[in-house]
């Protein structure tokens, strides 16, 4: 029966690996891999990274990562076993003293010499550890690996969130450039926020005495003639069909001219006035 190392190494070769392409995508050094190929277990390295390489190398190489740590287990009981004298640790350590009659008096009859006491030791529980040790590293990485996919998870529901809130804006507010939009203020000349307008003048200026924001709507077919902000001394012509809504930021920055007339808004906020 092969080896874990001549395992490992055969399906290594069989898919065409080299041992530094599998250092690459193991993240374990190539001399590491080298030695669990050789079966030599016994590099300068803690009990619970060895086995935790073991098992990554074997994942990666599509094996039966549980019959191969079995297998480890198993040959790391046995070498054990191999590697004590005379069995002691499996079954004790007999330690043998003398009677306190003999080494007290010199020169009387010996008496018949005991048999000792038999002082029995545990056996080595190591390898116990080492596997409670291994499960808590697990543990510790599925929760990681939890964390980050809840995390995950919540910022694309963010995300989702922040993009339906802008998509179902409605046209009563001004995203970008300028704040949210009140009810039509009053303009200054004349007194109805709706102005006529004769019916060849096609044209409406917008000039502006400092900083402004302006959204101009088309009524008919809800077409932006203009969305900007405008700066001081800055002067805008268009060409409208129909009544138009016109959305400000700052009224006292906007004097605007139509059908021969100049109108400046009275209120000093925002607003909307339509012009026909």
């Amino acid at each position: 029966m092969h080896s874990i190392g001549e395992r490992l190494e055969e399906a290594r070769k069989r898919k065409g690996i080299s041992l530094r392409e599998a250092a690459e995508s193991t993240k374990i050094r190539s001399d590491f891999l080298g030695y669990i190929e050789q079966n030599k277990m016994d590099f300068d390295l803690p009990e619970i990274y060895k086995r935790g390489f073991l098992k990554n190398y074997a994942r990666f190489l599509k094996l039966d990562v549980d019959k191969i740590m079995t297998d480890y287990n198993s040959q790391q009981l046995s070498n054990s076993r191999l590697g004590k004298k005379g069995g002691a640790e499996l079954f004790g350590q007999m330690e043998i003293k003398k009677p306190a009659a003999e080494a007290g008096n010199h020169g009387q009859p010996e008496e018949p010499a005991a048999y000792g006491r038999i002082a029995a030791k545990k056996p080595n529980r190591g390898n116990e550890s080492d596997s409670s040790e291994e499960d808590e590293a697990d543990k510790t990485f599925y929760m990681k690996v939890g964390l980050i996919f809840v995390g995950t998870l919540a910022l694309v529901f963010v995300v989702f969130g922040l993009i339906w809130a802008i998509l179902g804006s409605g046209d009563s507010k001004v995203s970008g450039d300028g704040p949210d939009l009140r009810e039509p203020a009053e303009i200054t000349e004349p007194a109805d926020s709706t102005m006529p307008a004769s019916a060849d003048d096609k044209r409406i200026t917008l000039i502006a005495s400092g900083n402004v924001y302006v959204l101009v709507k088309q009524q008919s077919d809800n077409q932006e003639l203009l969305r900007k902000t405008m700066s001081d001394g800055e002067r805008v012509t268009l060409e409208k069909d129909g009544a138009v809504d016109i959305l400000f930021t700052a009224g006292e920055n906007l004097l605007i001219e139509h059908a021969g007339e100049r109108l400046r808004p009275s209120t000093s906020g925002t607003a909307k006035i339509t012009i026909r």
